[in-house]
């Protein structure tokens, strides 16, 4: 279930100089972030969500909440009790539960979470106590619920995992076959044109493939079980499925090593190749879910042998184990080259005289944006005719919703420290670099030049700019015409930064490793608060100066003077 639809949007304070938080899911900090213990008093129940599986989580309570869709485990009678009682009797004895509700906690089912719940659990200022995180679910204004939340990747989680032993793996199945039940679908009608149109005889193949995938999906979900009359009738796919998913992957490593090179070399790339990366990228996501799926039933169907031996549960645990970690790399994969495929359509409506068109398929994916049955809310419907932008924005919220966190948007910038002339040229500048730095850095400096040299570069209006790692030099026209920065340093090659005021204007040198580097300022920069201003930017810098031992020198003669009376 996607616990937004547990009643009314929910809210509670962050620590008190914040504004409170509002989620989809109503999980939000506890207002003791301040220090204080949590009210428990105050709650009417105590929650514990174990998280089991991307997106979903276990719920462990002595009731259902009053609006929550508990989803079963859907493993068959004696896979269901088992997960039951070992993780219902491990999260009692390993204090997961409040403190006198051992016994009376026990194992519900799977809750599914919402993307915004997921970030507000993951990022949101709680108390860490034995463990989990503190937060109240509120509903009307009132606490319903104080929540533990446990990580996956907590402590607590990996003590469950060994102290439920085999049941663990089941829970895991189960969960992981939750999260692509819901999603596994929506794909197919999104990527029709894209494939059919590029690449023809793989649309025939997977399509047949991927429908089957799905339809044993549904009917383990309306039996709440994978029987062997589930798996039989697509147990002999496997190898066309593996197939399928190798030649899309290549393909996709193919594309990553292209993407390797330069930033002109990246844009060259994509300027050339984007409809076939954007095919080959759906046709990855097809393939991996359909493979996913199967790998998922093969496991479902060990967990509902009610005879299965030692044997069939050491295969199940170790299926439990190996597909999660395929499938995240495959989807990281994914993500980086839709990074690189998102920024470049961003760039193509930014730049001056740029455009992209991935061709027919656009204005189909892009109207079947919003129609892949509504369950990602992420999702939404674009207008026919849809840009390259849009149809890219889609793909790359469906990738993110199949596994979340796998991609996010660079967040907009906004440099602590800048020294511009002109806000709206520089709002604009901003919004291109959003795109161009690397992995979505956050720009601490954005400085107007006049003039700068930079070896063999004379670079006639520009910016300056500093990132926590690195500092660069651009003209405005390389960056607002081909986004592209002409220049950029790490500030670990900083050795000294000289700020001169001059008659008119300023100067910043910065000798670098290799470089001598020369930034002129015009004397609006350089006078009254800007002028200010520009100075900090020279103190950021020399911040950054060292000088690294293998490159410092003693020489006796220097030494020898010095030990003169």
């Amino acid at each position: 279930m996607d616990t937004s639809g547990a009643g009314s949007p929910s809210r509670a304070s962050q620590q008190s100089s914040e504004p409170p938080v509002q989620t989809a899911a109503g999980v939000t900090p506890s207002p003791a972030d301040t220090g204080a213990e949590a009210p428990a008093h105050n709650a009417a129940t105590e929650l514990t969500l174990l998280e089991a599986a991307p997106g979903v989580a276990v719920l462990l309570a002595e009731t259902v909440p009053d609006g929550w869709e508990i989803e079963p485990f859907n493993l068959g009678e004696r896979a269901n009790t088992e997960i039951t009682n070992a993780v219902s009797n491990a999260a009692g004895a390993l204090n997961l539960v409040a403190q006198g509700a051992q016994g009376l906690v026990s194992a519900q089912g799977l809750v599914r979470l919402a993307p915004e719940t997921l970030h507000n659990l993951r990022t949101m200022n709680t108390i860490v106590k034995d463990g989990y995180n503190l937060g109240v679910l509120t509903q009307g204004g009132k606490f319903a619920a104080q929540v533990r939340w446990v990580p996956a990747t907590g402590v607590q989680a990996a003590t469950v995992a060994a102290s439920a032993g085999p049941a663990f793996a089941l829970m895991a199945i189960s969960a992981q076959l939750t999260s692509l039940s819901k999603r596994v679908d929506q794909n197919l009608e999104l990527t029709r044109d894209v494939l059919q149109s590029l690449l023809q005889d793989h649309w025939n193949a997977l399509s047949g493939m991927y429908d089957a995938v799905v339809g044993a999906i549904d009917e383990a979900r309306t039996i709440g079980a994978v029987t062997s009359r589930v798996f039989e009738p697509i147990a002999h796919l496997e190898a066309d499925l593996r197939a399928e998913y190798k030649h899309f992957d290549r393909r996709l490593q193919s594309h990553l090593k292209a993407l390797g090179g330069t930033a002109v070399e990246r844009r060259d790339y994509l300027r050339d190749h984007a409809q076939e990366v954007a095919a080959d990228v759906q046709g990855l996501v097809m393939s991996a879910n359909a493979h996913y799926g199967y790998q998922l039933l093969r496991a479902a169907e060990i967990a509902a042998d009610s005879e299965r031996s030692e044997q069939d549960e050491q295969l199940m645990r170790y299926r439990a184990e190996r597909i999660p970690a395929e499938r995240a790399e495959t989807i990281a994969r994914i993500a980086q080259v839709l990074g690189q495929l998102d920024a470049y359509c961003h760039l193509a409506e930014l730049l001056d005289g740029r455009g992209v068109d991935l061709g027919r398929a656009g204005a189909r994916i892009g109207d079947l944006a919003g129609q892949v049955s509504g369950r990602v809310p992420a999702l939404r419907r674009a207008r026919r005719g849809a840009s390259a932008e849009q149809v890219v924005a889609a793909m790359t919220q469906y990738v993110a919703a199949l596994c979340v966190g796998a991609y996010e948007v660079p967040a907009p910038l906004e440099p602590s420290l800048e020294v511009v002339e002109d806000d709206d040229a520089a709002a604009h500048v901003l919004d291109i670099l959003r795109w161009v730095l690397p992995n979505g850095g956050p720009l601490l400096v954005l400085a107007e030049f006049g003039r700068a040299w930079a070896g063999d570069n004379n670079l006639k209006g520009g910016y300056l700019g500093v990132t926590p790692t690195r500092f660069f030099l651009t003209s405005r026209s390389t960056l607002t015409k081909d986004g592209l920065i002409d220049d950029d340093f790490p500030l670990a090659d900083v050795r000294y930064v000289r700020f001169r005021q001059g008659e008119e204007g300023a100067r910043i040198d910065v000798i670098t490793k290799d470089e001598n580097l020369a930034v002129d300022f015009a004397d609006w920069a350089a006078s009254g608060e800007q002028g200010e201003r520009l100075r900090r930017v020279a103190d950021v810098l020399m911040t950054a100066a060292n000088l690294p031992a293998e490159e410092r020198r003693s020489d006796p003669l220097l030494e020898a003077a010095a030990a003169l009376p």
